[in-house]
Order: structure tokens, then sequence, then C-alpha cells
């Protein structure tokens, strides 16, 4: 009995041998350095040797990546960086998945036709991050953009936004390199940026915008622009000394509200009312204030206008004789006039500058807030409230065209214009999206002011104000011109 049991034992063994023996072989045959199902960083690595698996692995990980900087491809290598993984170690550790207990269940999967567990070794790697902030610093410093400022479509008189700046975010970016680094299949990084908004149009761009403009004119011209909120001004060649014309109205209304109590003597506002409101902008009216001013002389009624605003500063702004008059008037020299660097011309009846009358319009727009020189100079002659009025007034002029064109229709816009043979100007107080401005625009071409040049010039250079303060406002800016309507020259 006892030799059956060891006879039936031996033929197991040799059975065992037998069946087992083969595929034991097998098994071992197809095994590299690395067992089966292991992989190293995510990824599995050949090898017949510990040497070469190690290389392999250096090979798919210590390899460049790119890093896309936006649309710019740069190629980033370890060794600038100083990035290695510790292969061998990772070797040695997934060798361990190979032994013992790890090489039974393997082998006994195997006799089941089943695949190994395996397992993963996570990526062991180093790099230098002062190396890495150096490589972004520099990348940022090459490639980064700075915000730039909006600018005006001369085309279009609107104002097109500047692109925002893009600045790298190092932080973020280097995780996004050191990721690609690690990531045996896909080698691409991207900069993160920091996005700093356009820079909106200051006074400056404005400026540069406004002259560009000018420059299509062919004759000379002269602007005056001011920001009463903010004080800011733009000044191309204010203090050049042009024609009156019916500009210069408008000290005659100042005086007469600074002559005369609230509330004003009926013919008074007549003749306020044909002044401003008349399509020829009434001269005849005009010399009726003056009459008064002068205590029944218009002579005297000028020549106390002009002192009026001598008083209050303006030295380049004169009424010498009535409008229309048939006196010879005196000549009358002033800082503008006898500045030879720009001949316009000017009328010696009546005289001003850009300058001039667009800040007497605005101290009229300072004193209906209760603010400016007037109101400190004269509490007790002009008010807010006649200020106010005064402005009202000026509203209701009817010429709708030169400046108050580029303005929406429904805008507040008090303005006075003039017109003489080869002198051109308008004023207007405009309430816009930044609070109100006042625009002094005049122009002269000798001979003639040729309506279909100065025109379309004070409606561009109106707009492109307008469109200014808009689109720094975030409101929506006009549109261009679809048609210029023309209207026939007028006198004033």
């Amino acid at each position: 009995m006892k030799s059956l049991i060891r006879f039936l034992f031996l033929v197991l063994i040799v059975a065992a041998i037998v069946f087992i023996g083969p595929q034991w072989v097998a098994f071992r045959a197809g095994r590299d350095a690395i067992p089966p199902g292991v992989t190293l960083g995510g990824v599995g690595v050949g090898g017949a040797t510990a040497e070469e698996a190690a290389a392999n692995l250096r090979q798919v990980f210590e390899s460049p990546i790119l890093v896309y900087h936006d649309k710019r491809r740069l190629v980033l290598r370890p060794e600038e960086i100083d990035f290695t993984i510790d292969a061998e170690s990772m070797v040695a550790e997934a060798q361990e998945y190979g032994r013992g207990l790890y090489y039974l269940r393997d082998f006994l999967l195997y006799m089941a036709n089943q695949p190994p567990l395996g397992g993963d070794v996570p990526l062991k790697y180093d790099y230098d991050r002062e190396k890495l902030a150096a490589w972004l610093h520099e990348t940022a410093a090459q490639y980064d953009t700075d915000p730039t400022p909006a600018y005006a479509n001369l085309d279009s008189l609107q104002w097109v936004a500047g692109q925002p700046g893009r600045y790298t975010d190092l932080n973020e970016s280097a995780i996004d390199i050191i990721d690609a680094f690690t990531n045996a299949y896909d080698r691409e990084a991207r900069i993160h940026f920091i996005e700093k908004s356009p820079i909106p149009p200051d006074y400056e761009a404005l400026e540069k915008a406004l002259r560009e403009r000018l420059e299509r004119f062919p004759g000379v011209y002269s602007l005056y622009l001011q920001h009463l909120p903010s004080g800011a001004t733009i000044d191309i060649d204010a203090d050049t000394a042009f024609s009156g014309m019916s500009t210069v109205k408008i000290p005659i209304l100042l005086k007469i509200y600074y002559d005369y109590e609230q509330p004003l003597p009926d013919n008074i506002t007549r003749w306020i009312s044909d002044t401003v409101k008349s399509t020829t902008a009434s001269n005849a009216a005009a010399n009726a204030l003056l009459y008064y001013i002068g205590d029944q002389d218009t002579l005297t009624g000028a020549q106390r206008v002009t002192d009026f605003v001598r008083e209050l500063g303006f030295k380049n702004t004169f009424i010498a004789v009535p409008y229309d008059s048939d006196l010879i008037p005196p000549y009358i020299a002033t800082p503008a006039n006898t500045n030879p660097e720009y001949f316009t011309n000017p009328d010696p009846a009546t005289q001003t500058t850009p300058r001039d009358i667009g800040e007497i319009l605005a101290e009229i727009g300072q004193c209906a807030e209760g603010k400016g020189n007037l109101v400190a100079a004269f509490p007790d002659k002009i008010t807010p409230a006649e200020c106010e009025e005064l402005i009202a007034w000026l509203e209701q002029n009817p010429m709708g065209y030169l400046i108050k064109y580029g303005a929406p229709k429904d805008a507040r816009v008090a303005h006075k214009h003039g017109y003489g043979a080869d002198n051109q100007g308008d004023v207007a107080l405009i309430y816009g999206p930044e609070g109100p401005y006042v625009l002094a625009i005049f122009v002269y071409q000798a001979g003639w002011v040729i309506w279909d040049y100065s025109n379309p010039l004070m409606n561009d250079l109106s707009r492109l104000i307008w469109n200014f303060y808009a689109f720094r406002q975030g409101q929506r800016q006009l549109p261009p011109f679809e048609e210029r309507e023309q209207e026939g020259n007028s006198t004033g």
C-alpha cells in the first residue's frame, strides 16, 4: 500500500513537471526587466535589463516639451531647468513586483490565462525651481504684451478699443510645464496669463485724433476744448485771432445779465430772443442790446462789453464798433492779433480767439452750477439762475449744423456760431457723457470759407469728442454720418 502511494505521488510529480514545467519556462521567458503589467509613471517601459528599462524611461520623460505662449510655440529642454527622473530607483521598485508572492501571483494568473495585476510606480523627478522661474521671466520679458490704448478711426469717427495686456502667470504656468514634463503622452504646456484691460483713450489720444482731422482742412484752423468737471483742456493754436462775428454776442448777453436784475424787461427779452433764435443771428437785435448796455448809445455799449471782458481777464476779445456800422473801427492791438504766426485777416470791428470765447462760455457753464469765477467775482451781479437762463437761450439757436450736428439730436447743446466771408466759428457748451464741455472751433480760408470744408470739419471734430466721452463711459458711440445734409450759408 505504501508503495502504491509512493508511486502515485511520483506520478503526480512527473505529471506536474510535464504540465507545469513548459508553462513555467514560457512564463519566465516572456518577462523583461520590468514585470508584465507594471508601469512607471503611468507608462509601460520595456527593456531586457534594468539598464535598458532605465534608459527607456529617461527617453520618455527626459525629452523636450512644447510650451505655447498664446500662438507662439516654444521648445523647453529638460536640461534648461535641470529636470531629471530617478530612473534606477523606479526600475528597482518596479522589479519588486516580480519577486516573492508577486511572482507566484502572476504565474498563477498566467496559468489561468489571466493578465497580471501589475501596478504603477509613481514618477520620481526633480528640477531646479530657480531655473524654471528664470526661464519663465525671460519668456515673459520677450513675449508678454502691455495693454494698448484705444485709438480713433477717422473714417467712422469712433474709438476702437486697444488690446488687453497679457502678463505671464508664473505660478500657473510653472505647474502646467511640470505637468507636461511628467506626462508621457501629453508633452505640451501652455503659458497662463493675467490680463489687464486695454487703456482707455486719454486727452493726449484725443488731441492726436483732432489734429489729424484738422490737418485735412485746407486753411487755418484753431480749436479749444475744456471739460468743465475736470478742467482738462486741449489747445490747438487756441490763441489765434479770428473775427468775432456772432460768437461775441455771448459776452453781450452776459453783460445784459450783469447789468439788469431779474426778471429782465420784456423789450430786452425780445431782443435776446431775436439775437439767439433768428436764423440770421440778427445783428440789429445785438445792436439793440448794445444800445441798452450803453445807456442808449451802441458805441458806448460796445466799449462797455469790451471793458467787461477785459475785467474778466480776456485780452483778445473786443467789440470796437456796433455790428454793420459805417464807423471805421479803431485799431485795437491784442496779444493774438499781433502774433505773426497765423494770418486770418480778423475783422477790426470784432475779434476773439477760440480760447477766449471758449473760456467765457465755460465760465457761464460753471456759473450755472454755482461754481467758477463769475459767481466768485460778482455774487451780487450774476447768479446761477441767470447763467442757466442764458444757457437756455443759447440752446434755442436754430442752427443745427457745425458743432451741434456732431452731437446726438437729443443732447443739450448751447452754442453760438459766427459767419464771415473768410472766417467762420462756432462755440458750444455740450452736456455730454462725462458732463459738460465747451468746444470752440474757428477756421480761415483766404477770400471765402467753403462750407463743404468747414461744416464737415466741425461735424467730425464734434463727433470725435462726443464719442471719446461715450467710449470712456462704456456707452454706445454715435454711428458714422450716413449722409451729410448741406445748408446754405447765412450771415451772422
